[in-house]
Formats: structure tokens, C-alpha cells, sequence
């Protein structure tokens, strides 16, 4: 087979898988990829260095050793990434709550400290749930270093 009519991608070679255990296998994996293509291709990777190794021995191990490794790509799924994101904005919400009701108690024992009496109906409303004034640079600038991240 000419190796530049294979990567032109002229050159088709097709298979007959007749184990019935490694099509259960193939049919548990496909979600996983976006092509049969893609699978096959990968499970030729993992699979012809061993099947190589057993048939030659040392000798493709001196070969090996010369050669780069391929870089292994996993993908995920639509509905998993669905489901990180979910959970994310469940941890964005959960955040967001407690950093109110801990803004709300810093600025209530601020003021009692102070000596000035809050209404319930104050804290009860989440009027004092902004950041206090000391802690206001410190936010921002860890947010900038975020975002420079």
C-alpha cells in the first residue's frame, strides 16, 4: 500500500467484524466518538503496537523508542458537557448566596459594633448583602487576576 495514498486519503481498506464480544464493545464506546471511523482509528492505535510487539519483540521496542508518542484526545459528550455546566451554575448560585448572607452578617456586626441599631426589615430584605467597602479592592483585583489567567 503507497503511504501517499494514504494520508491524500485516496485509499480505503474496509473490515468484517464477525465477534459479536467486540461489537457490544464497539456499540458501548461509539457514543464516545463522532464517526465509527474515529473509533476504529483509535482502537488501531492502542491496539497494533501490542499486536506488534507480540509478533517482533525487541526489535519494535529500539523503533519505539526513537519515535514520538501520539497524543491521546478524549472527547465528551453533548449531555455531559450539559450536565458540567449545570452544576456549575448550581455552584455559581450556591456562591453567590453565601457570600450575601456573609456580606449581610459583616455589615450588620459592623453597624451593632458601631453602635447603630438595624432594622429587621433591613437585613431581612438583603439590603445589606453588598461587599464590604475593606474587602471591595481585594475582590476586584483577584477578579482582574482571573481574567488574566
Amino acid at each position: 500500500m503507497n503511504r501517499n495514498a494514504i494520508l491524500s486519503g485516496n485509499t480505503r481498506q474496509y473490515i468484517s467484524i464477525t465477534d459479536c464480544d467486540m461489537l457490544e464493545i464497539i456499540e458501548k464506546l461509539l457514543p464516545y466518538y463522532k464517526s465509527f471511523n474515529r473509533l476504529v482509528n483509535d482502537a488501531l492505535q492502542y491496539g497494533l503496537p501490542m499486536l506488534l510487539k507480540s509478533k517482533l519483540g525487541d526489535q519494535v521496542r529500539l523503533e519505539e523508542e526513537q519515535r514520538p508518542q501520539a497524543i491521546e484526545v478524549k472527547t465528551v459528550s453533548d449531555e455531559r458537557i450539559a450536565e458540567m455546566v449545570k452544576l456549575l451554575q448550581e455552584i455559581v448560585m450556591n456562591t453567590t448566596i453565601s457570600k450575601s448572607i456573609v456580606c449581610s452578617l459583616f455589615n450588620a456586626k459592623s453597624a451593632e459594633l458601631k453602635g447603630k441599631p438595624i432594622p429587621a426589615e433591613k437585613f431581612d430584605s438583603g439590603a445589606m448583602r453588598d461587599t464590604p467597602t475593606c474587602l471591595t479592592k481585594y475582590e476586584v483585583d483577584m477578579l482582574n487576576a482571573m481574567d488574566d489567567d
